[in-house]
């Protein structure tokens, strides 16, 4: 069996199921996470200049834009427009080092759920099945929305999923954010190999690895979420 990175990434997409036993057999997750990361710092790198003015005016749409003066308003806009190249560079990598670090907690903590479920399996096989699943949600993710993005010259207002179907939506508004984190099919396609990885690596039965999975995914995510709508 050709166990390779590349025979692997195609995996993510063919044969999810061959993907997993291989991960069973050889972790291999900073292969995945260094993988992740690279790109995260390239996709960072090629959206800041959108990403960052429309993060600004978001915030200025938000229950924040009372507190603030509306001169630092114009300030921070003016510097996310004309951010130093070597701020851009910092700022890329730190997105990239953030990706991978939360990719590794997020293993640890399905690691712990599936174990505590009756899982059998090790955290390097934990952090295996995580790395590798986050591929489709990460890399994959971001090789098909950067065109997207330099093409509307937006970062919130492209989705793959639900959220497509309100091409007019606020991007601030509580059903627009519940669609982009709950209905994100990348996000999806990334828990159904997480599910199918710690089923086969953990031996566990599928709709045991389905909460242990989901649960955690869940929880962890509506935190944020809850935050960011309160703000908006």
């Amino acid at each position: 069996m050709n166990d390779t990175f590349f025979g692997r990434l195609g995996d993510v997409i063919t044969n999810p199921g061959r993907l997993m036993d291989n991960v069973g057999a050889r972790p291999a997750w900073w292969q995945a996470g260094l993988a992740i990361f690279l790109v995260m710092i390239v996709f960072s790198y090629m959206v800041l200049p959108i990403s960052a003015p429309e993060q600004v005016e978001m915030m200025r749409n938000s229950r924040l834009s009372s507190m603030i003066p509306e001169d630092v308003y114009q300030q921070q806009y003016e510097d996310a427009l004309n951010m130093p190249q070597n701020q851009r560079i910092i700022q890329s990598v730190s997105s990239g080092f953030f990706t991978w670090v939360s990719v590794l907690v997020f293993g640890f903590i399905l690691g712990f759920f599936a174990r505590m479920s009756g899982g059998k399996g090790t955290m390097r096989q934990a952090l295996g099945v995580v790395s590798w699943g986050a591929m489709p949600v990460f890399l994959v993710s971001s090789l098909v929305k950067l065109p997207l993005i330099l093409a509307t010259e937006s970062v919130f207002k492209v989705a793959i999923g639900p959220a497509a179907l309100l091409p007019n939506a606020d991007p601030g508004s509580t059903l627009y954010q519940i669609l982009m984190v709950y209905g994100d099919l990348f996000t999806w396609w990334g828990l159904i190999l997480l599910i199918i990885g710690f089923e086969r690596v953990f031996n566990m039965a599928r709709s045991v690895a389905a909460v242990s999975v989901l649960l955690p995914w869940a929880v962890l995510t509506l935190i944020p979420l809850g935050i960011q709508i309160f703000l908006s």
